[in-house]
């Protein structure tokens, strides 16, 4: 299996989690609550909260039970942690035996799903994943940048988050919109949301709110 078509299974995988369940965690305080909050609803003994190589459990965790690993593993770092693109490749070859060097994610950077700049004091730990370069680069240029803003009290007190519109269009490759007025892009992304399974929870709502929201003070 190719590492392109591995990443691809884990968007596939992630996103359709959130589908079921919104409540999936993004950022946790600490790697001991990322046991019981990652698997809100099943989670047992056989949840293990673990090193990535050598890396300390003060910057680097992988969460784990056994099962589909696109769908029961995860890697989560310090916001603060500098080596997180190493972090996810440790986690790579640990969990599924791929050893990928950096030049095997061309086209691709590993992302902080929360923009660590949200994290309180960059204390909290967020869970990383590979996404498309020019996709992540447009989303961190506009909405992320607004919504890193430190006159939120989130972005002051929060250190857990859970997956939101932005995050999970993020995941699947969906270009920003050019801003909270930007009918047409908006529009874009609500007839993707539509499309996968989430007509009911009205995007057209959740989208435009949060963007608005982010874009207060600018």
């Amino acid at each position: 299996m190719s590492l392109q078509a591995l990443i691809r299974r884990r968007q596939r995988a992630l996103f359709d989690a959130w589908v079921r369940d919104p409540l999936v965690q993004v950022q946790v305080e600490h790697p001991e609550a990322l046991g019981r909050l990652v698997f809100l609803d099943d989670f047992d003994e056989d949840v293990q909260t673990g090193k990535a190589g050598r890396s300390s459990l003060k910057n680097v965790a992988i969460v784990q039970k056994p099962g589909n690993a696109d769908e029961n593993a995860s890697v989560w770092v310090r916001a603060g942690y500098s080596s997180y693109q190493k972090a996810w490749l440790r986690f790579v070859e640990q969990v599924y035996g791929i050893k990928a060097a950096p030049s095997d994610l061309a086209g691709y950077n590993i992302d902080h799903l929360l923009n660590k700049a949200r994290s309180p004091n960059k204390a909290g730990f967020i869970r990383i994943e590979a996404i498309n370069d020019a996709v992540n680069q447009a989303w961190g240029g506009l909405f992320e940048r607004a919504a890193s803003n430190p006159e939120f009290s989130a972005n002051q007190n929060r250190l857990r988050r859970t997956m939101s519109w932005i995050i999970a269009a993020k995941l699947m490759d969906q270009p920003p919109p050019r801003g909270p007025n930007d009918q047409q892009g908006i529009a874009r992304l609500v007839q993707f949301f539509n499309q996968n399974g989430l007509a009911a929870d009205n995007p057209q709502r959740g989208l435009t709110d949060m963007l608005q929201f982010a874009y207060k003070f600018q």
